[in-house]
């Protein structure tokens, strides 16, 4: 029953997880207008987690914001998605046995993947970080990516 139960919540949160948008939330537009939209979805700051924290599709998660570390000013560099899954060891392999059937994998390091999520450039990094699956969007804007190819 708790298998199912986490093959569903990782369903639901793949989701959310689709291409360049975050819970219908275009990540490619200006990061004011990013900001706006989690705020009208209800998200509000976690003092304690220093992020902020709201509820997709059913699922309690956290998110940082990246908006300094760009190549465009006003862009959004980087949204990173925080699920609380325990600490399971095989639940890192489920999580991304799923995600190489629904993106094309482009890198894979020890407890960090990387796949490429839409034409424009936009990635996503699944990792595994304290109990949490971790994805990390990079968007186009993102500039430590860029500088990681030179």
């Amino acid at each position: 029953m708790k298998k199912l139960f986490f093959v569903i919540a990782l369903m639901l949160t793949s989701v959310c997880a689709s291409a360049f948008e975050f819970d219908g939330i275009d990540l490619n537009q200006p990061y004011s207008k990013v900001a706006r939209q989690i705020s009208e979805k209800g998200y509000t700051f976690n003092n304690e987690l220093n992020c902020l924290e709201g509820n997709c599709h059913g699922t309690n998660i956290y998110l940082s914001i990246n908006y300094v570390d760009v190549s465009k000013r006003g862009m959004l560099g980087q949204l990173i998605v925080q699920i609380p899954f325990g600490n399971r060891a095989d639940q890192f392999d489920e999580v991304s046995t799923i995600f190489n059937v629904i993106y094309h994998q482009v890198q894979g390091e020890k407890g960090a993947l990387t796949y490429e999520v839409d034409d424009d450039g936009t990635q996503l990094v699944l990792s595994q970080k304290d109990g949490y699956i971790v994805l990390t969007y990079n968007t186009p804007y993102y500039s430590a990516r860029k500088n990681k190819k030179n």
